[in-house]
């Protein structure tokens, strides 16, 4: 089964895009506090898109494609057409450090990648796509 959302990259649609994929989640099944995580990661991937894929006085489309497989649980494609940005390319941030002595920013998509089960970064054909996956618990 799969469902395809797209929308303008804009702050105003971002309640929109996580419910999207948070229903696909809960009508396939999958246990709330794993449907929670899904949110917690889908929202921090698409406010870095909507904040910084396309160049300031642009806009542009970001779409969440919803895929489920029993074997293998819920996957999500974010993909916009913006300026190539590989979110996954940056070390993660040590988090042994205070906060003062850490650098701004990383955070965001280092907790993604704690909570999903896994994360990969493509650029094809002019399209961003941050693929997130999260292994099924049904309930």
């Amino acid at each position: 089964m799969n469902k395809t959302l797209v929308l303008s990259a804009t702050l105003e649609n971002l309640e929109t895009l996580i419910a999207h994929a948070s229903s696909f989640a809960t009508d396939n099944g999958m246990d709330p506090k794993l449907v929670y995580q899904v949110e917690l990661s889908l929202e921090e991937v698409l406010v870095n898109v909507i904040s910084y894929a396309y160049p300031e006085g642009t806009q542009g489309n970001v779409e969440v494609n919803c895929s489920w497989e029993v074997r293998q649980g819920l996957t999500l494609e974010v993909v916009d057409y913006g300026e190539a940005f590989d979110p996954l390319a940056k070390p993660d941030p040590d988090t042994s450090l205070s906060l003062d002595e850490r650098s701004i920013g990383g955070l965001g998509i280092f907790l993604t990648k704690k909570m999903m089960d896994k994360v990969t970064y493509d650029r094809c054909q002019g399209k961003n796509i941050l693929t997130l996956i999260k292994h099924c618990q049904t309930s």
